[in-house]
């Protein structure tokens, strides 16, 4: 695997490994991007994605505030898949959606983290919701300079590609794109590859305990 960059990646991602990159790999990983991003002229943009599943975010918190478990659904308006997590420091909601396109795949997910106490109070909630929609707007700022001009602007960003070499033969890139300010806890993935296989889950975005569907969440933790 050919890793790009050397900004640090956050806390429950470290696991991602690094190893030098050369100038024609950097060179190769721009086309490709360049292409990808050329396919999906007149699709749905970047910005506008991040947006829309930073907002299903949000409406997955606060379902957990209002029924205090995770019913393993998404809400109705949005088609996305989910991922709830607890960890010592909150509960982390991880949202992705997953688009085709000529010669492959696109996968762009957003994470997004409140700690128990904010889940738990209506007023909290709403405000460290709105806080979300800003941070998404920035990091989406960012991911759209990315995918024209190979820039992430003031946002770290974290980029890895793997070779696969099996029964699905072709390349499988992923870019983690993140606020580098101490703030709330809030991660891009975007993801391309040159495979038929359908992608898997954004399991670098992972790092706590994944909650089945149903799971009681006690908000009265840490509040």
């Amino acid at each position: 695997m050919t890793s790009f960059g050397t900004s640090n990646v956050p806390a429950g991602m470290d696991s991602m490994k690094r190893s030098h990159c050369t100038g024609e790999d950097t060179i190769r990983y721009s086309i490709l991007l360049l292409i990808v991003a050329l396919q999906l002229v007149g699709s749905v943009a970047y910005g506008q994605e991040i947006t829309r599943l930073a907002d299903c975010v949000t409406k997955i918190f606060k379902e957990i505030n209002r029924t205090g478990k995770w019913s393993g659904k998404p809400p109705v308006s949005c088609p996305v898949k989910v991922a709830v997590e607890k960890r010592s420091s909150g509960i982390f909601v991880t949202t992705w959606a997953v688009e085709e396109v000529e010669g492959g795949w696109v996968r762009t997910a957003f994470t997004g983290a409140m700690d128990y106490g904010e889940v738990a109070r209506v007023k909290a909630l709403r405000l460290a919701g709105k806080d979300i929609a800003v941070r998404a707007k920035h990091l989406e700022r960012c991911l759209n300079s990315i995918t024209t001009v190979n820039d992430p602007l003031d946002c770290r960003d974290y980029a890895t590609k793997s070779y696969l070499v099996d029964e699905e033969s072709g390349t499988e890139t992923k870019r983690l794109v993140w606020l580098d300010d101490n703030g709330r806890h809030t991660v891009v993935e975007y993801a391309f590859g040159t495979t038929s296989a359908t992608p898997t889950p954004p399991a670098d975005l992972f790092s706590g305990q994944q909650l089945p569907p149903g799971t009681i969440i006690d908000l009265r933790v840490r509040r």
